[in-house]
């Protein structure tokens, strides 16, 4: 459960699924904030502490047992195309308007293989709507 009030109906469907034998996992919440009083109550009273996607992954798949994380491809086994994007992204023309010029065309191929590369953790999307190379 991502966020439920102290008498919030995600509350009794939780409640349903501990009675069925079902794992109850929640994400924590601001003490302050009446939206997290329910999942913070459900933490107390010992559902599985949600941190991230790992800890989801582990109580999906038993703790310890989650699949380890994939390693991004190394950048020298990609296409030409997405190559020359990186390393124009490498060298300063983070944003799609410096990769496209004025092209439109050159703009939707940029956006295509930009979000190819952020797939498979080369790149970052960044405030501005810029890129940056993931080190």
């Amino acid at each position: 459960m991502v966020e439920a009030a102290r008498k919030s109906g995600s509350l009794i469907t939780a409640d349903l699924a501990a009675k069925l034998g079902r794992e109850v996992a929640a994400v924590p919440g601001p003490v302050t904030s009446p939206g997290a009083a329910g999942t913070n109550a459900l933490l107390r009273d010992g559902a599985t502490l949600v941190r991230d996607a790992r800890d989801v992954l582990d109580a999906l798949f038993g703790v310890g047992n989650a699949p380890p994380p994939r390693a991004p491809p190394h950048a020298t086994t990609l296409e030409p195309a997405l190559k020359t994007l990186l390393d124009a992204v490498a060298h300063g023309r983070d944003t799609v308007a410096a990769l496209a010029g004025s092209s439109p065309d050159r703009a939707d191929a940029a956006i295509v293989g930009l979000t190819e590369l952020e797939l498979r953790g080369l790149v970052r999307r960044e405030p501005g709507g810029r890129y940056a190379v993931v080190p």
